[in-house]
């Protein structure tokens, strides 16, 4: 068999003067592309490099509508490199990139719109923001305070979400809550339940100790015309720190739990 995908002559009249590619010259000598290619970079032939001239790129990729293998294979490159000399000059297949301002550091990105809209240029940029303290002021007592950004809280402490969250006009926890709150303290160690935050640090922290949270809602025991004290089991109760309470509300324990479920713990 005459291999003639070794001379030098032939590979550069099939593909630099008829512009076959590799894989239409492997196929003539019955041979692989890869051999080919190996044999083309031997003698270093390659055509010129029409790919990286931005308008004739642009006149093939956008307005022959040909596709990138297409590309490749006429210019007898890989479909990466053309993907790569695609972005390096900013072609798409029609659809426009919109330009826009980073939130978090200020550069300026471009992205697609079909992506959806972008206000961070990364992923580390939309983190950052995340990490950031915001000054909030409490809709109940009006006094601002710093929280961190990804905290989905308005109020400065639980006494004032309470007051703006009471289970009714005139209602009250009752019920002996004090002594049940004081158990909970006491079962816990005084530490929050999930970051293990002290009661001491916390009061230095924040001017005030730890909250005792209900994991099912007293508002559902008084929906179902339960008694206050059903509600303060200590099965029912956990010691939180200011930051973890604001998630707690209310989803712990699923609402629609019947409250017969609940025992009070003596």
């Amino acid at each position: 068999m005459t291999r003639r995908y070794r001379d030098a002559a032939f590979l550069r009249e099939q593909y630099v003067r008829k512009q076959k590619s590799a894989p239409e010259i492997a196929a003539l000598c019955n041979v692989s592309s890869s051999t080919i290619s190996r044999w083309l970079a031997r003698h270093e032939i390659e055509r010129d490099r029409r790919y990286q001239d931005r308008e004739w790129l642009l006149r093939q990729y956008v307005f022959r509508r040909r596709d990138q293998q297409e590309i490749a294979a006429d210019c007898g490159v890989a479909k990466t490199t053309i993907c790569y000399w695609l972005s390096r000059h900013e072609i798409t297949d029609g659809e426009s990139m919109e330009s826009d301002t980073c939130e978090s550091c200020g550069n300026s990105f471009r992205y697609y719109p079909s992506v959806g809209d972008r206000t961070f240029c990364s992923t580390t940029c939309a983190n950052e923001t995340r990490k950031r303290q915001v000054e909030v002021t409490c809709p109940n007592c009006e006094t601002s305070f710093e929280r961190w950004a990804s905290l989905d809280t308005e109020y400065c402490s639980m006494a004032c979400w309470g007051a703006d969250n009471r289970v009714c006009d005139g209602a009250t926890y009752g019920g002996g809550w004090d002594t049940q709150r004081e158990k909970a303290l006491r079962r816990d160690q005084y530490q929050c339940a999930v970051c293990g935050i002290s009661d001491e640090t916390h009061r230095n922290r924040f001017g005030y100790g730890l909250d005792v949270h209900h994991k099912l809602p007293v508002r559902l025991f008084h929906q179902w015309d339960r008694p206050p004290e059903d509600a303060h089991v200590l099965r029912n109760l956990v010691t939180l720190c200011r930051t973890h309470h604001p998630d707690a509300y209310g989803t712990t324990v699923a609402t629609e739990t019947d409250s017969s479920q609940l025992e009070r713990d003596t």
